[in-house]
This record gives C-alpha cells, sequence and structure tokens, in this order.
C-alpha cells in the first residue's frame, strides 16, 4: 500500500510539472508524507502479532483524489504531518516575494548609478569647457603675438614695396632713387627691428601648432589654423623681402657706380678728342696742351675702370667686362698717345711714327669694344635687377596676401569673442 501511494505522489508530480510554484511545493509535501508512512508500517509490522496490520488503517476511508492543477494537495492532520506544519511552508518563500526585494534594491542602485554618472558627466563637462576657456585664451595671446609682430614688420613692408617699384632707377620717377648710403640707413634701422619678430612668429607657429590637436570647437581651430597661415606668410615675406633688400642694395649701388663710370668714359672721350684736335697744328704749345688734355684722359679712363670693377665685384651678377675693357683698352691708348707726344718734344721722329701707330691700333680696338656696351650701360643694372627679384617679388605678393586674408579672418574671430 505504502509503494502505491510513492507512485501515486510521484504520478501527481508528473501529472502537476509544469503548473504553479505553489502546487509543486504541495507535490514535494505528498511525496514526503508517502515516505513517512511507509516507514510507520515498517516500525508496526516488525513490533509483534499484538500490533495493528497496516492494511486495516483506513481501509474503509475513500481515498483522495488526485488534485488538479492549481489546486493544493491536503495533508491529513496529526503525526508527523503537524510537526511538519510547523516548519515554514515552501509557499513562504514563494518567487514572487523573492522577486520584490531585488527589485527594489536594483531601482534605487540605478537611480544611484544615474545620480553619479550625471555628477561625473557635469565635472567633466565642467572640467572640459575650463580647459577649452583656457585653451582659448592661449590661442588669445599667440593673436596677439602675430599682431604685435606687425609693429616691426609694417615699415619693412614699405621698404620693400619701394624696392621693386620698376621706375625706382628710372629718369621718370617721381623722386630720384635713394643712395645706396640711405637705404643701407633705412635697412638697418627695420632689420634691428625684425629680428626679435622672426624669433616671435617662430614661437607662435610652434605653440598654435601643439594647440590645435586640444581645441574641441571648430571656430576656435579655424582661428588657430588662420593664425599659423597669418604668421608663417610673415615669416616667408621676411624672407622673400631680405632677398629683395639685399638685391637691391648691390644694384643701388652698381647703379649708381655705372652712372659715375660712364660718366668718366664720355669725360675721357671728349678729353681725347680735344687732345687729338690740338695735334692738327703742330705746334710745341700745342702738343703740350695735347698732352695735358690725353693725361686728363687717362686719369678720367682709370677711374671709369675702376668703378666698373667695382661695381662688378659688388653685384657679381652684373657682366660689365665690356665696359672694363674699354675702360682699360682707351686708357692704353692715351697713354700711347701721351708718349708720342713727349717724343715730338724730344724730337724723335721714329719714336713718334712708331707711338702714333700703336695709338691708332688701340682706337681701333676700342672702337670695337665700344660697340658691344650699348648707349647706356647703366641700363644693363636695371634689367638685371628687375629678373633677379621678379621670383622673390612674386613670392612676397604671394604670402602678403596669405597674411592678409588670415588677417580679415582673425579680426573677425576677435570680434566674435569679445562680443
Amino acid at each position: 500500500m505504502a509503494r502505491k501511494k510513492t507512485q501515486h505522489a510521484l504520478h501527481i508530480k508528473s501529472h502537476t510539472h509544469g503548473s504553479s510554484n505553489e502546487i509543486s511545493f504541495s507535490v514535494l509535501d505528498a511525496a514526503r508524507e508517502a515516505r513517512d508512512a511507509e516507514s510507520r508500517d515498517r516500525r508496526w509490522n516488525t513490533a509483534g502479532t499484538g500490533g495493528i496490520s497496516l492494511f486495516t488503517l483506513g481501509s474503509s476511508r475513500k481515498p483522495r483524489s488526485t488534485p488538479t492543477k492549481g489546486q493544493h494537495i491536503v495533508l491529513p492532520e496529526g503525526g508527523a504531518s503537524a510537526q511538519r506544519r510547523e516548519k515554514p511552508s515552501a509557499a513562504a518563500f514563494s518567487p514572487q516575494v523573492e522577486r520584490k526585494i531585488p527589485g527594489a534594491i536594483t531601482a534605487v542602485v540605478i537611480v544611484c548609478v544615474v545620480i553619479a554618472l550625471a555628477l561625473t558627466v557635469s565635472q567633466t563637462l565642467l572640467q572640459v569647457n575650463v580647459r577649452q576657456t583656457s585653451l582659448r585664451d592661449q590661442l588669445m595671446s599667440q593673436i596677439n603675438v602675430v599682431n604685435t609682430c606687425d609693429q616691426a614688420l609694417i615699415p619693412f613692408d614699405k621698404l620693400v614695396m619701394a624696392q621693386y617699384d620698376k621706375n625706382r632707377f628710372s629718369s621718370t620717377a617721381a623722386a630720384p632713387p635713394p643712395s645706396f648710403e640711405e637705404l643701407t640707413e633705412s635697412y638697418r634701422a627695420v632689420v634691428g627691428d625684425i629680428a626679435p619678430s622672426r624669433t616671435q612668429l617662430e614661437d607662435a607657429i610652434a605653440a598654435l601648432e601643439a594647440l590645435v590637436p586640444s581645441l574641441s570647437d571648430n571656430k576656435d581651430k579655424e582661428a588657430a589654423h588662420q593664425a599659423i597661415t597669418a604668421a608663417r606668410a610673415r615669416l616667408n615675406m621676411l624672407e622673400s623681402g631680405v632677398g629683395i633688400i639685399d638685391e637691391s642694395l648691390m644694384a643701388t649701388e652698381a647703379f649708381a657706380q655705372t652712372q659715375k663710370g660712364w660718366k668718366k668714359l664720355i669725360d675721357a672721350d671728349a678729353a681725347a678728342r680735344e687732345a687729338t684736335s690740338l695735334l692738327r697744328d703742330m705746334s710745341k704749345e700745342n702738343v703740350k696742351a695735347s698732352l695735358a688734355r690725353s693725361s686728363e684722359a687717362v686719369t678720367l679712363l682709370s677711374e671709369a675702370h675702376s668703378l666698373f670693377s667695382q661695381a662688378h665685384e659688388g653685384y657679381p651678377s652684373l657682366d660689365l667686362q665690356d665696359l672694363i675693357d674699354y675702360a682699360a683698352k682707351r686708357e692704353e691708348a692715351q697713354n700711347t698717345a701721351i708718349m708720342a707726344d713727349q717724343a715730338y718734344l724730344d724730337r724723335d721722329k721714329e719714336m713718334l711714327e712708331q707711338r702714333n701707330a700703336e695709338y691708332n691700333r688701340l682706337e681701333e680696338e676700342a672702337a670695337a669694344l665700344a660697340e658691344k656696351m650699348g648707349d647706356d650701360p647703366a641700363q644693363k643694372v636695371v634689367d638685371l635687377y628687375n629678373v633677379s627679384i621678379a621670383e622673390n617679388v612674386q613670392s612676397y605678393d604671394a604670402e602678403r596676401v596669405k597674411a592678409g586674408n588670415a588677417d580679415t579672418f582673425l579680426r573677425d574671430y576677435l570680434g566674435s569673442v569679445n562680443e
């Protein structure tokens, strides 16, 4: 009988599988009751002949029906079953109750996490805002450095612009070109100021390039890039401008020396022609006068030769070799004329004829050289100068435009920030 009740309990458990948790706990209690009944039966059977047979207990009672789904199995009162009811029922630990407590805790935890995250995000945003404000202040400081450099660069710019005026060496210019000494003095005045500016611009570029990756605002980033462009354009202007001024210094001095040398040649030629004309009427007085004029021509030719040589040395790209050779050849010819005049005065006819022949040969060679010189040798200086500065002028103009465009953006940026 007990074995059957165990099977029945197992059958109920199998039958109610998948029902509510409450039914599952009742089935377990039924199974425990069956095992306890079987144990009592064994104790009664081993008690002796005076005991009550297990098969007579409850034989007149109708067996309890199998509980349906959703129905508790009711255990009989008394005995071990009553003792088991004193223990907490499995239903008291219903999963529904257990879910309420973790749910409340989870809600509290979530609220705390959200608050913590909000505080963290708020603090992070505050830190980011403070850092970006500091970075913007650094950006403004570097922009001011670039602007401050203009105090030295504006006079430099004016000096450079004056140097590549194509009419600066022209006789039609509004004012004569400055002398080499004047230009040198002007150059020295600005060079002393631009040297520190160059260092400041280089440092500003380095600082801005290091600052750009940390900037989060796109307008700040663009302002930093424009400030870098403005600073680098100014450095490039300094480089190109210095090249223009250096070329101008050489050309200015060479132009003046060539002009002076050319005038010396003209004056020497006039003296030589006069010396020759005096010999049309051969007399002791005229020969002496001719000798004096030839000596004057020699002095002028020597000075012209020296001036052309200096111009070439100071401006190595300038080719004045034809002028140098011409002055040297005319000087040699006039020295020969002086020896011829002296031979006449010494009554040395053979020497006179010999020196006159040599003089004529040298004059012919000088005339051949004169054909290569052109009408205005100083124009050679102007042409060379304009060709030599063309690349630097193009670069200077381009960088000047870049600097101007960047400055326009930065002025608008500073205006919007200061509003």
